[in-house]
């Protein structure tokens, strides 16, 4: 906890006086903050690692249990989402900076275009059209994505400002105006992922230009030490200032009045407990908020190829064992058709991959108490296991389907409709009554008839969620760092919904509507966040050891040249 000696007022006005200097600060200069500091990053990842295994090997009683095949699981799960994200973010940050230093614009590859989006009329037989603004952003060639995401594409869209040449004007303003929000932040960070700490600060500091007071989560003080080390160059800027605090400190800093904004990664109860204990001093500040989602996976029934099919199962199996589904954005349901053939293939498929798992300390606070009253089941020895139900029907079990459980367990549920069009108007009512908007996934086979991919593709394009990824689990538009994180539109502070604002907008896109990102249905090699992966500590070692490479200047092709043997064994 925060010292008594700890002058929050204090604090909060230094941390004024350096978001007043950074106001003028040249793009170019801040570019090169950022580069030190994803530097710094790079050269701490090890102990960031060693710290998060550490936090997430200790159950319930203050017992370390890891075995050797877990800790090679955590320390590949913790490298990815941690130190790899957070360098990511920090380059992309950098270019994005030294672009508009350039040119007064953040550059892509291919320019926005305007894309088309058929609205269905309800009173009619017929549809109409209205139009986005579609920016692509996925694969970043200079941090060699057509190789490591082969085949992936991100998609961001935007709010039609009546033509590209106009869109472009507004976003050209956003790159010169957004960066200058001045102030101070109180970023509220998140306990369930390391990487979600670095990655608010650094948002507020290079997108917003906001100094940050960074209020850590107890259950990760032990990496307080790890994130000052790691974001060092921010604070010497004087633009940083890591601290551990209770509700009392954050309210003290709340009522200073060089706070402008407060930012919280977190759950709805704990961010309508906070606006309600601040509500008076935070009417004038800024406020934005991640708040997670209850999670579906909808898989689009048809015939997939047996290899394609093992592969999307994986890759649900993944999303609900990785970090023992404490993610906002871990799969919480899992959407089949009745109808659809392969459907006990694919599910048994998941629990096979899931039972071959250990089982985990339940290290995040209240997980056990959440599995007893989520399941009537206690746990004993402090560890779960992940688990997938199957043909949960929301009328016999409404609990699963009406609250995000932080805890290790999936349903699947089946949906009517016979055809592709019926399951497709069937299942998007399903989902969009369930909590939150953040983010979903959609698996859809290849080679469907024209017909039915219209209906499939019409589903995609108006899930209301900030994020739809096809063939591939969402989280990974988080891990790309550029891909805008955040609800759809539409939350209010009454009513967040998934949050309010956008972090991980490094390219200072405008009015963002939400992103779509696309994947094969199959991909090689498979990632290292697959925890039975036999390579999966290596590459993701690998892969951070690229990006701190590539932010020392020193390219990185020979660090993916030296991931190969890896590739092939694994």
């Amino acid at each position: 906890m925060v010292s008594s000696q700890f002058d929050v007022a204090k604090e909060c006005l230094r941390l004024s006086q350096a978001a007043d200097r950074w106001k003028s600060i040249a793009p170019v200069d801040r570019a090169e903050l950022a580069k030190k500091t994803a530097q710094s990053v790079g050269e701490e990842a090890e102990a960031w690692v060693r710290a998060a295994v550490a936090m997430k090997s200790v159950n319930p009683d203050g017992q370390v249990v890891c075995s050797n095949e877990l800790r090679t699981m955590l320390r590949a799960e913790e490298c990815a989402t941690g130190p790899i994200a957070t360098l990511r973010l920090l380059i992309l940050t950098e270019q994005a900076l030294r672009s508009i230093g350039k040119s007064g614009v953040t550059n892509v590859s291919v320019k926005p275009r305007v894309t088309h989006v058929q609205e269905q009329n309800s009173e009619a037989s017929c549809s109409t059209s209205s139009s986005l603004l579609s920016v692509d952003v996925l694969p970043v060639r200079s941090l060699y994505d057509p190789t490591i995401f082969r085949g992936h594409q991100a998609t961001v869209r935007c709010a039609n400002s009546g033509s590209v040449e106009t869109f472009m004007k507004l976003w050209e303003e956003e790159c010169q105006r957004r960066p200058h929000s001045s102030g101070v932040a109180v970023v509220l960070g998140a306990g369930n992922v390391t990487g979600l700490v670095a990655a608010d600060a650094v948002s507020q500091i290079f997108e917003y230009g906001r100094a940050v007071l960074l209020k850590i989560h107890p259950v990760q003080s032990s990496l307080a030490t790890v994130f000052r080390a790691a974001l060092k160059p921010l604070v010497d800027a004087g633009l940083l200032s890591v601290v551990v605090g209770d509700p009392e400190f954050v309210r003290d800093a709340i009522k200073s009045k060089e706070v402008t904004a407060m930012h919280l990664t977190g759950g709805e109860e704990t961010f309508q407990n906070i606006i309600r204990s601040n509500e008076s001093e935070l009417g004038t500040k800024k406020i934005t908020c991640e708040l997670g989602n209850v999670t579906p996976w909808i898989v689009v029934p048809g015939e997939y190829p047996e290899k394609d099919l093992l592969y999307q199962a994986d890759q649900v199996a993944a999303s609900i064992a990785n970090n023992s589904s404490f993610n906002c954005i871990a799969t919480k349901v899992v959407l089949t058709s009745r109808h659809w053939k392969q459907r006990k293939q694919f599910l048994d498929r998941i629990e096979q991959r899931l039972a071959s798992l250990p089982a985990r300390p339940a290290w995040y606070p209240g997980a056990i108490d959440l599995h007893q009253k989520a399941t009537g089941r206690s746990i004993t020895g402090g560890c779960v296991r992940p688990r997938l139900l199957q043909n949960v029907q929301r009328d016999d079990q409404p609990h699963w389907f009406a609250q995000e459980w932080f805890i290790p367990i999936a349903v699947e549920t089946v949906v009517d409709g016979e055809s592709i069009e019926d399951f497709c108007a069937c299942v998007s009512r399903f989902v969009h009554e369930l909590p939150g908007t953040l983010a979903a996934s959609v698996t859809r086979p290849d080679g469907m008839a024209t017909h039915d991919a219209s209906h499939v593709e019409f589903l995609i394009e108006h899930l209301r969620y900030g994020v739809v990824a096809v063939n591939a689990w969402s989280a990974l538009a988080y891990a790309v760092a550029n891909v805008p994180w955040g609800g759809f539109p539409g939350g209010t502070i009454e009513n967040p919904q998934s949050g309010l604002g956008h972090v991980h907008n490094p390219l200072f896109l405008p009015v963002v509507h939400n992103s779509i990102l696309r994947a094969p249905l199959r991909v090689w090699p498979p990632p290292p966040w697959f925890p039975w992966h036999r390579k999966g500590e290596q590459l993701a070692q690998g892969v951070a050891e690229m990006y701190a490479a590539i932010a020392a200047g020193k390219g990185g092709l020979w660090n993916l040249v030296g991931m190969l043997p890896n590739v092939f064994r694994s």
